[in-house]
């Protein structure tokens, strides 16, 4: 008799340690998708406060050595005043994303997808391109922060 009692209290934790476990895991990704939503809303709409504010944690944005220091830019309003200045070089600017797609593992959240990117720069000619893009957050202090963000180009045209 007491085998049974022994096997039914240990599948009853199983199941409840699969429960929290999924209900965390279910907030966490609502609350990471959001995050990325914010950010990407950011892009799409050229803030650049929202902009600096998430990526001021973050590494692989500037080729810029004076920014970073131990993979962080160091110094939020040359980064906001830099990102101001490269905007303002746009007479035309339209972003869309096309996908997204965000899953989240543990305390790392990853996300990926495809946009597409239309520009009129003051002195070169108009373009328009496909990229895909993946970013990498980790949830610190119940917050997600934006780790590491990469793009590349799929398509360009003229």
């Amino acid at each position: 008799m007491k085998p049974t009692v022994l096997l039914l209290f240990v599948l009853l934790l199983m199941i409840a340690l699969v429960m929290n476990t999924s209900n965390a895991r279910a907030d966490d990704l609502e609350e990471f998708k959001a995050a990325v939503k914010r950010y990407n809303d950011s892009l799409v709409h050229w803030d650049v406060g929202i902009i600096a504010d998430i990526e001021a944690e973050a590494f692989g944005f500037t080729f810029r050595y004076e920014y970073i220091t131990n993979n962080k830019v160091i110094d939020k309003d040359l980064w906001k005043k830099q990102l101001k200045e490269l905007l303002s070089q746009y007479e035309y600017y339209d972003f869309t994303f096309v996908t997204s797609q965000a899953e989240v593992i543990g305390k790392t959240g990853i996300a990926c997808g495809n946009y597409k990117i239309s520009r009129k720069h003051k002195e070169y000619p108009w373009v328009s391109a496909k990229k895909r893009w993946s970013s990498t957050w980790v949830k610190t202090n119940g917050q997600w922060k934006l780790v590491f963000y990469h793009f590349e180009l799929v398509e360009a045209w003229r």
